[in-house]
C-alpha cells in the first residue's frame, strides 16, 4: 500500500524521520520491529502509528493539538483589563510589583510575570530594558598538556596592507599556552585544518579534546545543508568532525569568541610580532611564510609557554601511517555502475581488476581524496585499483526549430543584393 503525503503538513526533522519509517513499515518494506528499533519506540506504538497512517496519512506523526488554540490562553477581556490598569493606574511599576498589585488591590488572578511582559510589550506599554551583565569568572587551565587544544584561524593581511589576505590556522594547548601547530594557507578550509592537525598528531599524539567555534568547517551550520544531508541519508557532520570522531577526539563548541580567549589573544600577539618579522624578512608569499613559521614558533613557545599543573601529558598514542592517511582525507560514498565506473569531482573513474576482489556492479565503495589531492577507492579494508575512464561522446539531440527560428535561418542563408547608390 503506497501512502500519499499531505503537502499541506510541514514536518520537523524528527517528524520526517518518524514518517519515513512508518511509511516504509506500512508499505511492507520493513517490519514493525525494525521501525521500532530505529525510532526508539515500542512495537506496539509503531503498529498504532501504522494503523493511523492508513487513515490520515502523514498527519499521524503530528500531534493532535498542533495548530489549535490552547485552552489555557489568556482571555481577551482579561488582557484588555491588564493593559488598561497598567496604562491608567500602575504606569512605571516594575512587572513583579504590578502583578502583586493586581492580586492585592484588584482581586485578579493575573498571568505569570513573563506573560504580562509580552502582553505589555505587544501593546507598546513596556520597553525592553538592558539586563545587568552576567558575572563571569575566568575558566582555569586544563591540568595536563594535550588535554584540550583551542583551534582557530586568523584572516589578516600578513604580508602588508597592499597584499591580499591570508589565513593563519593554529592550535594552542590550553594547559601550557604552547602553540602545538600552525600553518599559512590561502583561506580557512578543511584541508588547512586537517593538514595542521595531522602534523600535530604525528609529532605529539592525539589530543583528548578540541575547542573550536561554530565555523562550517567544524559543524553543519546551515539548516538547508542539515536537511539535505538528512534526506540523502548522510551523517550530519563535516569532514573534519568525521575525522575527529574516528580519532576519538571530543569536539567542544565555544558559545562566544571570549570563551576561547586563549587562541584569540594568540592572534593579537602574532599580528603584532609575526607580522613585523615577516616584513623584516621581506616575505610576501604563503609558501615562504610557511617555511619561516617553525623557527618563529620555537622562539614564541620558549618565551610564552608555561608548565602544566600536572607533568604527565594527556596525549594519546599516535596512529600508524596507514590509519592516519585513512582519517585525514575527504571521504564520500559512490555506487559503481555496471561497467565498474563512478563519477567524482566531475571526472569518470574506472575500477580496474583488483586481485582478490570480485566484480562490483551496483556496490557501494568509499572514495577518498587525500591531502595531496590523490583519489583512492576502497571496499572495506581493500584498496581498489583506479584509472581515469575513457571519455565518451554524448549525442545532443537538436531542439525542434520554431517558425521564427526557421525564418531567421532562411534569411541568413539567402544572399543579399548589393545596395546601389546613385
Amino acid at each position: 500500500m503506497i501512502l500519499e503525503e499531505d503537502m499541506g503538513v510541514r514536518l520537523s526533522l524528527k517528524q520526517h524521520a518518524r514518517w519515513a519509517a512508518i511509511k516504509s513499515c506500512a508499505a511492507g518494506r520493513s517490519t514493525a520491529k525494525a521501525a521500532a528499533a530505529s525510532l526508539g519506540l515500542s512495537v506496539r506504538q509503531v503498529r498504532r502509528l501504522v494503523k493511523r497512517a492508513r487513515q490520515v496519512g502523514v498527519r499521524c506523526v503530528v500531534h493532535g493539538n498542533c495548530g489549535r488554540v490552547s485552552n489555557r490562553r489568556l482571555k481577551p477581556a482579561t488582557a484588555s483589563r491588564v493593559c488598561a490598569l497598567y496604562h491608567d493606574r500602575y504606569d512605571e511599576f516594575n512587572l513583579t510589583h504590578f502583578r502583586e498589585m493586581l492580586v492585592e488591590r484588584e482581586g485578579m488572578r493575573p498571568p505569570c510575570r513573563e506573560k504580562i511582559r509580552r502582553l505589555l510589550l505587544a501593546e507598546g506599554l513596556w520597553k525592553r530594558r538592558r539586563k545587568a551583565p552576567k558575572h563571569r569568572e575566568r575558566r582555569p587551565r586544563r591540568e595536563r598538556e594535550g588535554e584540550m587544544l583551542q583551534i582557530d584561524a586568523s584572516i589578516h593581511r600578513w604580508f602588508g596592507e597592499e597584499r591580499p589576505t591570508a589565513a593563519l590556522v593554529g592550535a594552542i594547548d590550553d594547559a601550557t599556552g604552547m602553540v602545538a601547530g600552525a600553518l599559512f594557507a590561502q583561506a580557512e578550509t578543511t584541508h588547512a585544518y586537517m593538514t595542521m592537525l595531522r602534523a600535530i598528531v604525528e609529532k605529539r599524539g592525539v589530543p583528548a579534546s578540541i575547542y573550536c567555534d561554530h565555523d562550517s568547517v567544524f559543524f553543519v551550520s546551515k539548516r538547508k545543508d542539515r536537511e539535505e544531508a538528512y534526506d540523502l541519508g548522510r551523517p550530519r557532520e563535516t569532514q573534519f568532525g568525521r575525522a575527529l570522531r574516528e580519532l576519538g577526539v571530543r569536539m567542544i563548541p565555544a558559545s562566544s569568541p571570549q570563551a576561547k580567549g586563549r587562541v584569540e589573544r594568540l592572534w593579537g600577539t602574532f599580528q603584532d610580532r609575526l607580522y613585523h618579522e615577516l616584513r623584516l624578512e621581506k616575505i610576501t608569499t604563503v609558501e615562504d611564510a610557511h617555511r619561516y613559521l617553525p623557527a618563529f614558533l620555537v622562539r614564541h613557545n620558549r618565551k610564552f609557554a608555561v608548565p602544566a599543573a600536572k607533568s604527565e601529558p594527556a596525549w594519546r598514542e599516535k596512529p600508524g601511517p596507514a590509519r592516519s592517511a585513512g582519517v585525514f582525507c575527504l571521504k564520500e560514498s559512490r555506487t559503481l555502475s555496471n561497467d565498474q565506473t563512478f563519477s567524482y569531482e566531475g571526472r569518470d573513474w574506472q575500477v580496474r581488476r583488483t586481485p582478490g576482489v570480485p566484480p562490483l556492479p551496483q556496490r557501494k565503495i568509499e572514495v577518498r581524496l587525500t591531502l595531496n589531492n590523490q583519489v583512492h577507492a576502497w571496499l572495506g579494508d581493500r584498496r581498489l585499483r583506479l584509472a581515469l575512464a575513457p571519455m565518451t561522446l554524448r549525442l545532443i539531440k537538436p531542439e525542434p526549430a520554431t517558425p521564427l527560428a526557421q525564418m531567421a535561418r532562411a534569411a541568413a542563408a539567402y544572399p543579399r543584393r548589393a545596395e546601389i547608390r546613385l
